[in-house]
């Protein structure tokens, strides 16, 4: 298969001030892409796109909310003016929350679902016609969670369970168009000392170190997600785990919930 070509190509990664989206953007530098990037703060948006000028690369930063409908429209039309075309959307950004369904704050699984979800739909209902026009790809970054309802993080999970039926919705009704639809099930990676997410009161926290589990280099995650766009690929989980656990949910549901029954009550009583 002949390698894809990334020179040139602008492409869009939501939720990249930090974490993987940070190291996908890095990466397309590296292959000669045209870069926007993107958060909702701009002090640490700014932040990131000197760091990749630092190390020789030129991005564009774009601060906005792309749980907003009008943010995404502004986005689009900003990368469109000055670049003419968008080649590929990454949808990357993303909240982490903790907690019993019975004691989380209602707002906490809102914003979650407004992020992840809406995040995903708002960016690529206003990128969708330049999409079209260039042939090019739409990723969606999701999770292990979206193989199983996790207890203690069903707001989590609810929301990466939501992006495959968005992801084949998506796929479906594009048939024919000749654009690349994938969608990534990524497990346990090294996170930023800086990484937070929302306890059950809607408290920002900083999310504790993984003890316990292996943990995939960013650096790879982002190279995995380059290269499932260049060989179009439709689904690629990047863990043993995550394939154990989608083959265990998919043909032995009642060993998965034992399994995961099990491990809850040894996290509770920890």
């Amino acid at each position: 298969m002949p390698q894809f070509d990334f020179k040139d190509k602008v492409a869009i990664v939501t939720g990249s001030s930090q974490g993987i989206g940070k190291q996908i953007a890095l990466e397309l530098c590296k292959k000669g892409a045209i870069v926007i990037i993107n958060g909702r703060t701009e002090k640490k948006l700014n932040a990131t796109k000197e760091r990749l000028q630092k190390a020789g690369f030129d991005v564009f930063a774009i601060a906005c909310d792309v749980g907003i409908f009008s943010d995404c429209e502004k986005m689009v039309k900003e990368v469109v003016n000055k670049f003419g075309r968008i080649d590929i959307l990454i949808n990357n950004a993303g909240l982490a929350m903790e907690g019993k369904i019975a004691e989380t704050n209602p707002e906490v699984f809102q914003k979650v679902m407004q992020v992840n979800v809406l995040g995903y739909l708002y960016p690529i209902q206003a990128a969708l016609p330049y999409i079209l026009q260039s042939k090019g790809s739409i990723i969606f970054n999701s999770s292990i969670a979206g193989f199983v309802g996790l207890p203690g993080f069903s707001g989590y999970s609810i929301s990466k369970m939501a992006l495959t039926a968005l992801a084949q919705s998506l796929r479906i009704e594009l048939k024919g168009t000749s654009v690349h639809v994938g969608i990534n099930y990524i497990g346990f990676t090294e996170n930023e000392i800086s990484k937070t997410y929302f306890d059950e009161k809607g408290q920002l926290q900083i999310m504790p170190k993984r003890e316990g589990v292996k943990l995939m280099p960013v650096e790879k995650v982002a190279c995995k997600i380059l290269q499932g766009i260049s060989r179009k690929r439709q689904t690629q989980t990047f863990s043993g785990m995550g394939k154990v656990m989608h083959f265990l949910q998919r043909f032995c549901p009642r060993l998965m919930e034992i399994i995961l029954s099990v491990t809850y009550k040894k996290r509770m009583k920890m």
